[in-house]
């Protein structure tokens, strides 16, 4: 919640609220870069966002939107499940590249919210097309800008996952993303999307929703020109996972000059030897911090090899810390 305004464990606001109440906070005081104090809360199903006691209008200028990389057993799906979380994760890192994205996001929900409303209503005979054209304009230059921010984080983490993944697990497989947009071209243009939606009105009417856009896009993972989702084996694809969020890390540190807290939710307990190994590898000469959750405590203790400061801490029943000399926190969040 501090660092990405929504929770990695659900993306409604209203999940994050006690049963029977009507709000909730989260508060944290950073030291790093600046010394913040920060309160995100839900209240009446709104998000407040306060820095240093001070109510922000609009969560693009909160200032720590993105400095957090979460990785938890569910994105070890990310690639073989379906295209919305695809989609989700490449929007997510594009507003935590840059934070002002955000407001394209919601004018193009929006725009297609309202559209939709306005395709059901016509199919039901409620509205008219006049209505519905004045909102595929708007709806067509909210999409094209989705498709820009798309295509260069798309990009953007193409080269940087390629460089990741051979250099952590010594492979020579290539690795690529493909932009699934539905046009013949890369670089195609407004009047492209103008006449793909014309084509298909007839059946949106029909069916009460829009058949083009944004909001039907994928990005198909390739190794070695081969799609993952069809071909690749349950190893390579958890490596190619490993690889995705450390590019993330990777390019997030890059682009905005912070290394951003990593969150490791449980998920050395889903690794096998040599993928953890890969992953503790990377991480002892991180200069973030790092906070780790898991079952097996055992394996968390096998990390003190590997850093130079640690602090485990047991939570069960009485919830005592064990002071093991080291500094990076590992606690259930």
């Amino acid at each position: 919640m501090i660092s990405q305004l929504r929770s990695f464990r659900s993306h409604r606001l209203d999940e994050l609220v006690k049963r029977g109440q009507s709000q909730m906070a989260v508060t944290a005081v950073l030291s790093k870069p600046t010394h913040t104090r920060v309160l995100i809360g839900v209240e009446n199903g709104r998000r407040v966002i306060r820095v240093d006691d001070k109510k922000l209008q609009s969560p693009a200028k909160y200032p720590l939107r993105g400095m957090s990389v979460s990785f938890v057993p569910d994105d070890l799906y990310l690639l073989k499940g379906g295209p919305e979380a695809r989609r989700d994760f490449f929007d997510q890192l594009a507003m935590s590249l840059d934070p002002t994205a955000e407001a394209a996001f919601k004018q193009f929900h929006k725009c297609l919210k309202q559209r939709n409303f306005l395709l059901k209503r016509i199919k039901e005979g409620q509205r008219s097309d006049r209505e519905l054209e004045l909102w595929t304009l708007q709806y067509i230059e909210s999409s094209m800008r989705i498709y820009d921010i798309r295509r260069k984080t798309i990009s953007q983490m193409a080269e940087i996952l390629r460089l990741v993944y051979q250099s952590l697990f010594q492979l020579s497989e290539s690795v690529d993303l493909s932009y699934q947009h539905g046009f013949e071209r890369e670089d195609f243009q407004k009047e492209e999307l103008e006449l793909r939606i014309a084509r298909r009105i007839e059946a949106e009417k029909a069916t009460g929703y829009s058949l083009v856009g944004p909001h039907r896009d994928d990005i198909e993972f390739l190794l070695s020109e081969f799609s993952v989702r069809t071909y690749a084996s349950q190893g390579q694809t958890r490596s190619l996972v490993i690889a995705l969020k450390i590019a993330q890390l990777e390019l997030i540190r890059g682009t905005r000059n912070i290394h951003p807290l990593l969150l490791l939710d449980d998920i050395i307990s889903e690794l096998d030897e040599q993928r953890v190994q890969a992953l503790i590898g990377y991480l002892a000469n991180y200069e973030g911090q790092l906070f780790v959750t898991t079952a097996e405590a055992h394996k968390l203790r096998r990390l003190h090899e590997q850093f130079s400061s640690f602090k485990l801490i047991e939570l069960s029943g009485s919830e005592k810390p064990e002071n093991s000399g080291l500094e990076t926190h590992l606690n259930r969040i």
